[in-house]
């Protein structure tokens, strides 16, 4: 006996403004502009990871300190055991910033028509791992009143930090602005509310609600395609969203994505020193 779905509409979660598409009178599927900026999750996720960051690098600075005598904060505590604490707490406050930032950069993701600049903004939260546990690394390996039982315990676990830090910061599968919108243009091909599925354990979201993959799922729920990217359901389901329905799409954004570039050039040709990139996403 087949089991009795519950499909649960993801409201709590709901940017309060979002891009819509429909179609023109020409059936050609076009953005329509809503009020406000639905990239307000986004950036509060990404100020919350700096936050975050900030807290890190507080904890590896305190260990330094300590380290080089500066402090003598909780002096009847035995150094190695103070660095091991900052750097524990270091690797705990970077991290969930991590995931935060790559999940800002699946809601409001960049364009990747500079690949440099797409690769750093999705990374920006690697390299800046580095920062967050390379130094206390150096100064523990050139201190000289630390004794060799301290230092290879310290560093090692220091270097398995930054180990950690950078495999969990850096997106295996980043996402596209272009990318994004093209998902929300198929999808709409073959559904025009825009709406999307998931269960639970899904690994793709769906179109259909009905699809042979929520057989065995008691909840579904259902929202929009920047809501699936935000729960990194990148992909589609194939059996939903037939692969042909690629092939318009793809011609449309390619061509959208010329016309941008040739304007872009005319308006700015040092649009590819990327370093000025890099500085305005930092602090926009």
């Amino acid at each position: 006996m087949a089991k009795e779905k519950k499909y649960v509409k993801v409201e709590s979660e709901k940017p309060e403004n979002n891009d819509v598409y429909g179609k023109n009178e020409h059936g050609k599927i076009i953005k329509i502009e809503q009020p406000g900026d639905p990239q307000k999750r986004a950036t509060c996720k990404r100020v919350w990871a700096i936050i975050l960051w900030i807290i890190a690098i507080a904890f590896e600075v305190i260990g330094i300190l300590k380290l080089t005598e500066v402090i003598s904060w909780f002096s009847e505590l035995d150094t190695m055991w103070f660095l091991l604490i900052c750097i524990g707490l270091d690797l705990l406050f970077f991290i969930p910033g991590s995931l935060l930032r790559k999940k800002a950069n699946h809601i409001d993701p960049a364009s990747e028509k500079n690949k440099t600049n797409f690769w750093i903004w999705n990374n920006l939260w690697t390299i800046l791992s580095v920062l967050a546990f390379l130094p206390i690394i150096i100064f523990v390996f050139t201190d000289k009143k630390l004794d060799k039982k301290t230092k290879g315990i310290v560093g090692t676990v220091a270097i398995i930090a930054l180990a950690i830090a950078g495999f969990a910061s850096y997106d295996y599968n980043p996402v596209s602005m272009e990318w994004l919108e093209r998902a929300e243009q198929e999808v709409l091909q073959v559904s025009p509310s825009g709406t999307v599925y998931w269960a639970q354990y899904s690994k793709k979201y769906h179109v259909d609600k009905d699809c042979p993959a929520f057989s065995n799922s008691e909840t579904v729920y259902e929202w929009t395609v920047r809501d699936a990217y935000e729960r990194w359901l990148t992909d589609p389901c194939r059996r939903c969203i037939p692969e042909y329905k690629w092939d318009d799409i793809d011609e449309d954004i390619d061509e959208n994505i010329e016309i941008e570039d040739n304007e872009d050039a005319v308006e700015n040709k040092d649009e590819n020193l990327w370093i000025w990139d890099l500085l305005w996403w930092l602090f926009e």
